[in-house]
């Protein structure tokens, strides 16, 4: 396996903006169920991601070293996503809002992946860790505040407030090209 270089990085990034939205809800839709509470502080612990167990010490010093990193969306794209048979995949959905079209879809297989499948870099699994950062680990505070918000305001059920969570207070849905010109950062 070749180690990734800047072209694959750019790929996944791309492949990143068309997995945000359902990445965002799969992530949510699993964390808060495990939350103490619904609660900021206690969602926020969730997406914390801090390992419940020490990381398990091998032979083998890459795994230890990605065993010792695995917290927040590093933890959570492995186990929430990949671990539970979530892949990037060609698709051809259109985007209702505007016409554009999505070249990626995040689909679930009822084929499990190894451990060592989901330790091994591929840009795919590569778009679904950009896709995590992208929502659950640039906006985890306001994530979590939209979904008390949401639920003190009995705003639908749980999917319908993870769902509108993840497009307002997540920005799954903005696109890199939607904000040229309005001084973000992308």
């Amino acid at each position: 396996v070749k180690p990734p270089d800047d072209e694959d990085r750019m790929e996944a990034l791309k492949m990143a903006q068309d997995l945000k939205c359902a990445a965002c809800e799969v992530l949510l839709k699993n964390l808060v169920q495990r939350a103490e509470s619904f609660t900021e502080d206690h969602i926020m612990d969730q997406f914390d991601g801090e390992m419940l167990e020490p990381a398990v010490i091998g032979e083998n010093e890459q795994e230890n070293r990605v065993n010792q990193n695995r917290k927040g969306c590093n933890k959570h794209f492995k186990d929430e996503l990949l671990l539970r048979g979530w892949s990037a995949s060609s698709c051809a959905k259109v985007d209702d809002s505007e016409g554009e079209s999505t070249r990626w879809c995040l689909e679930q297989s009822d084929r499990l992946p190894t451990e060592r499948e989901v330790d091994t870099y591929n840009v795919r699994s590569e778009a679904i860790f950009y896709a995590c950062e992208g929502t659950l680990g640039r906006n985890g505070p306001e994530l979590a505040e939209k979904l008390v918000e949401l639920k003190e305001a009995e705003a639908g059920n749980l999917s319908e407030m993870i769902r509108v969570a993840c497009r307002e207070a997540g920005r799954c849905a903005s696109k890199s090209k939607r904000r040229k010109g309005k001084g973000e950062e992308l």
